[in-house]
């Protein structure tokens, strides 16, 4: 699905692109369309212009969005193709951000990596860090991070969100503190990060504030004067 703002000019130079996961559930649980309407009446963001991603089923979501380079690869080059050329947009790397929430936020970290020349930004909320996969050594659990760590530097933000009792009990790993993890590695690489904590949960409630609080970190202006 696609959304496109009131007045849409596709020249507008200052555009935001924003590819979001979990498709469905930010149209209805989470209304992308209203949030980005107002915060653009409001000023306080840029022209955006939304490509809305969504899942065949539940099953399909827990193969693709953790760990599927067929599927990162297509979102990266056959979804963005689409949306520059048929909406016939120019935005850059640096102006385009991917977003999701739980596999989403994963998936959107993990892609913004594989492809850095396509997605130089990343709203992630309450993503998925414990996830690794199978066969992983248990000192690299974290596998995100174990990655990160081990990579070079990619131009590519990072706006990361967690809910105070995103926790788990008896030493197993939990998105709080993953994320919090992550931070610390993305910050000891050099990159431009942002974690936000939240006193919620694994939920959509908490996942609308944080998916403008991302996009204002990353792409804000001043609100206009009423």
């Amino acid at each position: 699905s696609v959304y496109l703002p009131a007045d849409f000019n596709p020249v507008d130079p200052d555009t935001v692109l924003l590819v979001h996961f979990d498709g469905e559930a930010y149209q209805s649980e989470v209304s992308v369309p209203r949030i980005l309407d107002n915060m653009q009446a409001d000023g306080v963001l840029p022209q955006t212009v939304a490509v809305l991603i969504g899942n065949p089923d539940m099953a399909t979501r827990g193969r693709e969005l953790p760990g599927s380079a067929a599927f990162a690869k297509a979102v990266a080059r056959d979804v963005l193709e689409f949306a520059l050329k048929d909406l016939g947009l120019a935005v850059p790397a640096d102006r385009t951000v991917i977003a999701g929430s739980s596999f989403g936020g994963l998936a959107a970290v993990r892609l913004a990596l594989s492809h850095p020349d396509v997605f130089g930004n990343v709203v992630s909320m309450s993503g998925s860090f414990w996830w690794s996969p199978k066969g992983t050594a248990p000192d690299r659990a974290e596998y995100m991070a174990s990655r990160i760590a081990a990579a070079d530097k990619a131009e590519v933000r990072f706006f990361l969100s967690a809910g105070l009792f995103e926790t788990a009990r008896d030493g197993d790993l939990d998105i709080l503190n993953t994320n919090r993890h992550l931070r610390t590695v993305l910050k000891a690489k050099g990159y431009d990060v942002t974690l936000r904590e939240y006193a919620g949960a694994h939920d959509y409630l908490v996942w609308q504030g944080a998916l403008s609080d991302g996009l204002l970190a990353l792409f804000g202006r001043p609100a206009k004067e009423h």
